[in-house]
């Protein structure tokens, strides 16, 4: 059984700054950097989406101070990945309201889908200010708006939803020993296999993401069937 596309929590990074003595921002800059690894594990195993909920629509009761330098890392990151696209074959693609970040971060999110539109080796979706129920929301009023009153089929539907272009979800890791999906892709996960491990996401590795994807294969997936 092929493991097409992987949605990842990254949970724990504060609690990883506690367990390690250490500030939330030097939490955060290891989870940055875990990340750009996870991409570069998922290209070696051949898997060709990766779906990550960076920042939620609930993370903004967080103090403004921790919002404040998620969103300068959010920018590094997006600076990084502008620099690097060119020698990079990676496509990657935003979902969630970005209206409430600055311009300059949108112009970045905007330029940087643009440009490595046509890449192939891997997509990444990167979810940022977004709630599983906000998107099924969304996908009705702009339904609602286009004057549909009568669905014929789901893929009616879910052509209104984020990420459509992309295939269904396999396999979503959550890390930092928590069982919930804290309203990520809600709609999307309907058949998906979920995997909590309980490692903080600075710790996650090669290891842990290709356990876990043997863990996938050697289940048996019915979606509904016998």
């Amino acid at each position: 059984m092929k493991t097409q596309h992987i949605a990842i929590i990254m949970d724990g990074n504060r609690r990883w700054s506690k367990f390690n003595n250490c500030s939330i921002i030097k939490a955060y800059e290891t989870g940055l950097n875990t990340l750009e690894k996870t991409i570069e594990d998922c290209i070696k195993l051949n898997v060709k989406y990766l779906t990550v909920f960076g920042f939620s629509t609930e993370n903004w009761k967080r103090s403004k101070k921790e919002i404040s330098f998620l969103f300068k890392l959010f920018n590094k990151f997006l600076d990084k990945s502008l620099l690097e696209a060119a020698k990079r074959d990676i496509k990657i693609n935003f979902i969630g309201d970005l209206d409430e970040f600055s311009e300059t971060i949108q112009n970045k999110t905007l330029l940087l889908s643009k440009i490595t539109d046509k890449k192939k080796k891997l997509t990444l979706t990167v979810a940022v200010n977004y709630g599983g129920k906000q998107e099924i929301l969304k996908a009705v009023q702009n339904c609602l708006n286009d004057g549909i009153k009568h669905l014929k089929s789901l893929k009616d539907f879910e052509r209104y939803l984020f990420n459509f272009n992309s295939p269904g979800i396999d396999l979503l890791i959550r890390t930092g020993g928590e069982k919930r999906l804290s309203n990520f892709t809600l709609w999307h996960l309907a058949y998906t296999e979920l995997i909590f491990i309980d490692q903080m996401w600075p710790d996650f590795n090669f290891n842990l993401l290709k356990d876990s994807i043997d863990e996938f294969i050697s289940r048996k997936r019915k979606f509904g069937g016998s």
